[in-house]
C-alpha cells in the first residue's frame, strides 16, 4: 500500500470541506507575535486571513500538491505578496537560517508518524524560534478507534455538488489509516471520484507533554477547542499553547 500525505490527489477540493472554526484562533496568536511559522501550511487556509492583517507569514508545505493550491490563491491575491513566503519543506527538515516569535502546526501534528519524526520536529521547530517563543498546535486524540467509511460533509454550488466520505482504521504501529472519498456531480451525474489513504501518528496527552519536555518546550495553556475553552479529559480535541525554554 502507497500512502500520501492525505491530499496529493484531492487538494483542488481540500478548502471545500476544511470548515473549521480555528482561524480566529490562530489569528489571535499571529496578531500578538506580528511574525510567524505556519508549518504544514496546505493551501494557505490560515495563513492568508493572517497575512491579510499585516502579520507576516512563512509558509513551510511539503505537499506539492498543497503548494500549486496557495500558489494558485495567492496569484489572485498580489497585494499579499509581501507578507506571504512559501517555503518547500517539512517540519523535520526545513532550514531557513533564522528564528521566528511564534510557529503554528495546524492538522499537521497527526501526521507525525512515531516519536523519531516528532521528535525531530519539535527539535527542529526549537531551532527556529526566539527565546521563548511559541509553539501553537492541535492533535487529535479520538484517532484511538476505528470507524467505517461514512458521509462527512456535502458541499452545492451551482450545478456542482461535492461529496465527502471519511474512514479509518487501527495499525499494529500505533498509526492509523486514514480513508477519504470525494465525490463531485455535475447536474446530478458523477463527473469525478478520488479516494485517499494517509497515515497518522496515534499519541496520548501524557507521552506528548513527555516530548514537549525533552524538546526544550514547557507547556502553558491547553484549549479543548477554538474558542479558548480549557482541555478536558475525554476530549477528542487537544490544542497546547508551549513556549521554547531557552
Amino acid at each position: 500500500m502507497t500512502y500520501h500525505t492525505g491530499y496529493e490527489k484531492s487538494a483542488h477540493l481540500y478548502d471545500l470541506f476544511d470548515t473549521k472554526e480555528n482561524i480566529e484562533f490562530f489569528l489571535h496568536y499571529g496578531s500578538e507575535a506580528k511574525e510567524i511559522l505556519d508549518i504544514g501550511a496546505g493551501t494557505g487556509r490560515i495563513a492568508f486571513p493572517i497575512a491579510e492583517k499585516g502579520v507576516n507569514v512563512f509558509c513551510v508545505e511539503t505537499s506539492p500538491a498543497m503548494r500549486r493550491q496557495l500558489l494558485r490563491k495567492l496569484s489572485a491575491r498580489p497585494d499579499l505578496l509581501e507578507h506571504l513566503c512559501l517555503v518547500e519543506g517539512n517540519a523535520m527538515s526545513f532550514d531557513l537560517g533564522r528564528t521566528f516569535p511564534a510557529a503554528f502546526l495546524s492538522g499537521s501534528f497527526d501526521h507525525f508518524l512515531n516519536d523519531q519524526e516528532r521528535s525531530s520536529s519539535l527539535l527542529n521547530i526549537a531551532r527556529h524560534l526566539n527565546p521563548k517563543g511559541k509553539l501553537v498546535f492541535d492533535v487529535f486524540l479520538g484517532f484511538m478507534k476505528d470507524t467505517p467509511l461514512s458521509p462527512a460533509g456535502v458541499v452545492k454550488k451551482g450545478n456542482m455538488e461535492y461529496r465527502r466520505f471519511v474512514g479509518g482504521k487501527l495499525l499494529p504501529d500505533e498509526t492509523r489509516e486514514t480513508i477519504l472519498v470525494f465525490e463531485v456531480y455535475q447536474s446530478g451525474k458523477l463527473i469525478e471520484r478520488v479516494e485517499e489513504r494517509s497515515l497518522v501518528g496515534v499519541i496520548d496527552r501524557e507521552k506528548l507533554h513527555r516530548l514537549l519536555g525533552k524538546t526544550g518546550f514547557g507547556v502553558q495553556r491547553e484549549f479543548g477547542d477554538y474558542d479558548f475553552a480549557n482541555f478536558q479529559n475525554g476530549h477528542s480535541l487537544l490544542i497546547i499553547e508551549a513556549v521554547k525554554k531557552n
